[in-house]
């Protein structure tokens, strides 16, 4: 039963971790994929409105500018008079409404006369009632109650006054024709006929609103005769037409709407046509070289293939670098791309294994994106190539075993000069013309110095952000001023010293086996930290009592065992790192390594040997040292 679920249990982590890779892989695929289609597209230009044009455009074939064109048959369309026709019937139909209004009107002053009648010499005021009676007597238009205060307040000969001045200038008006659209005009003219016997309060309340809801315009727009004369004004206007190769958008002028209208309609604008074979291959080709990096991690670096920070670190570095590469490729020259900033990066932080893989993936990839979709082997794309390819390797080669900063400066020079070798020999092979090598050294040692310069700058900020465990993180850790190694000294000085032996045996083994010296050796400091918690109790720190004669022996043995988990407890964040490194190692323990069983039986032929019995059982007092008498 206990096999059965170890076995359930191993195949569901293992189900996992191949989630996370799919996953992790299918990121990668569409990040990088993002970016190698915007780099291949044919030429096509990043315009709006007001932007000013990097180059001038030309028109690839004859084509109307439809917004331009609009715009001045809008403009011929307003510039036409409308066509009006009179209609007899408004003028009495005007005048009656007029009459019905002044009715209700009227209705509502007798009201309020009789109001202010019964209220005698005392006086008083209109209520909310009166208004409601009042507004109940008006159907026709909408009075508030301050403009019927106005009309109960007016005497019979003023109401009336302004009726009959009302209705005369309305009538003058209506021969002289209203024209549609005109009322406010027709309601000034009225005002200055009657407005100089009528009371201000009086015109503003009372005749305003009565003319607003009985006028109208006896001059109405015949709509069909003026579109029709609209029309013809349209058709009048010829198309605005770019003839093909007349330039649509000068450089330096400012683009307008109507041009980015024409280079949309022509395809040149981003986003607006797609070359889908392009498209297809690209995509096709870029799953290839990341399956193939994939077969080559298997086969030959398979911890990288580990779901972690290290993943992380290989997505950061390779579309960090490709995206450098494109923008100095583009903007500056082809030859200053900082093409072994991945494999630095990598190597530095990772190891050698993986930026073997890391180059060759970037290699392929920016060789792919500076074709531009085009498929030719050009000069250039040969250079790239090798460029990246050797420049890499050269990178890898170097900092293998030696990664400070001035190994990687170092690096960064002797690649510029790899670089520089590898354009002048594409130089002679493809063409006879060498005038320009001098600047193309130039910006092939500025790439490789600004490779070197931003592995410098960036690897401690990725080491700090995913905890990377590097040559120069251990160097850091190995300075005896550190915390944890400092108190190890001052306070069990007997631990401290076993630590130093160990770690000069563990450097030495693992020098011997071609396993990662440092690793082990800081590993060693630090691999007794957890007796800080209660030194006395071991027995390289003791100095006269033992502890352990007045302790439980089951305490005893607690204490002994648990100073593994103390350290890591102290370690914090770094104990968790090297518990990983330990866990996700190809070989745990030593007597897994084949090296070392390949050593045990050289040396000692089998377990439980007559001479591993002879090393057990050594007198210590029956030999000397060689230097001993």
């Amino acid at each position: 039963m206990d096999v059965t679920r170890k076995s359930a249990r191993k195949w569901i982590d293992s189900l996992s971790l191949r989630v996370q890779q799919a996953l992790f892989a299918a990121a990668t695929y569409l990040i990088l994929l993002a970016i190698c289609l915007l780099a291949i597209s044919p030429e096509q230009y990043d315009l709006s409105v007001g932007d000013v044009a990097p180059k001038t455009i030309t028109a690839s074939k004859d084509i109307v500018d439809e917004l331009t064109t609009e715009r001045r048959r809008q403009a011929a369309a307003d510039a036409v008079s409308p066509v009006y026709y009179k209609d007899d019937t408004v003028s009495d139909t005007v005048l009656s409404d007029m009459d019905a209004v002044f009715s209700e009107l009227r209705a509502v002053r007798e009201l309020g006369e009789q109001i202010r009648n019964a209220w005698g010499d005392e006086g008083g005021a209109f209520t909310e009632a009166d208004y409601a009676q009042a507004s109940g007597l008006v159907t026709r238009l909408s009075l508030s109650n301050y403009q019927l205060r106005t009309l109960m307040n007016t005497g019979e000969s003023d109401f009336e006054s302004l009726y009959q001045s009302l209705v005369s200038a309305t009538r003058t008006t209506l021969v002289s024709t209203i024209t549609e659209g005109q009322i406010n005009d027709a309601i000034n003219n009225i005002q200055q006929i009657v407005s100089y016997n009528t009371r201000t309060d009086l015109w503003y309340n009372v005749a305003i609103p009565t003319l607003r809801a009985c006028l109208k315009a006896n001059m109405l727009i015949d709509q069909a005769a003026t579109e029709e004369n609209r029309q013809k004004a349209c058709d009048a206007v010829e198309p605005t037409v770019y003839k093909q190769d007349q330039n649509i958008v000068v450089k330096g002028d400012r683009v307008t709407a109507e041009q980015i209208a024409v280079l949309e309609s022509l395809g040149l604008l981003e986003g607006n046509s797609f070359d889908y074979p392009l498209y297809i291959g690209t995509a096709i080709t870029l799953a290839l070289i990341l399956a193939s990096a994939y077969l080559y991690a298997y086969l030959f670096a398979k911890p990288m293939l580990s779901m972690g920070p290290s993943a992380l670190v290989l997505l950061i570095a390779s579309v960090l670098t490709v995206l450098l590469c494109l923008l100095m490729g583009e903007y500056l020259n082809i030859n200053a791309m900082p093409v072994a900033l991945g494999a630095m990066l990598v190597v530095n932080l990772l190891g050698a294994r993986p930026a073997y893989v890391t180059n060759m993936a970037l290699t392929l990839i920016i060789t792919l994106l500076t074709a531009k979709g085009t498929g030719l082997v050009t000069s250039q794309t040969m250079s790239v190539l090798l460029t990246c390819s050797l420049g890499g390797l050269v990178a890898i080669w170097m900092m293998r075993k030696n990664t400070t900063r001035v190994m990687v400066v170092v690096s960064g020079l002797v690649v510029g000069a790899v670089n520089f070798g590898v354009l002048v020999c594409v130089r002679a092979l493809t063409s006879s013309d060498m005038s320009g090598v001098w600047s193309d050294m130039a910006y092939a040692i500025g790439g490789a110095v600004v490779s070197a310069v931003l592995c410098v700058g960036l690897q401690p900020i990725l080491e700090t952000a995913f905890n990377l465990v590097t040559p120069s993180k251990l160097i850091e850790l190995s300075n005896p001023n550190q915390p944890l190694l400092r108190r190890l000294m001052i306070e069990t000085p007997g631990t401290y010293h076993h630590s130093m032996v160990v770690a000069n045996l563990a450097e030495a083994a693992a020098e011997a086996v071609g396993a990662n010296a440092l690793l082990a050796r800081v590993g060693a400091y630090y691999h007794d930290i957890g007796k800080l918690i209660r030194p006395m109790y071991f027995k390289e720190n003791q100095m006269g009592e033992n502890p352990h004669d007045k302790t439980d022996p089951r305490v005893s043995t607690a204490i002994l065992t648990e100073h593994t988990r103390d350290g890591v407890e102290l370690a914090g964040p770094r104990g968790d790192i090297l518990w990983n490194l330990d866990k996700n190692a190809d070989i745990r323990f030593s007597h897994e390594n084949p090296e070392v069983r390949a050593l045990y039986n050289a040396y000692f032929h089998k377990p439980l040997s007559h001479r591993s019995h002879e090393l057990l059982h050594t007198d210590l007092t029956a030999w000397k040292m060689p230097t001993e008498e």
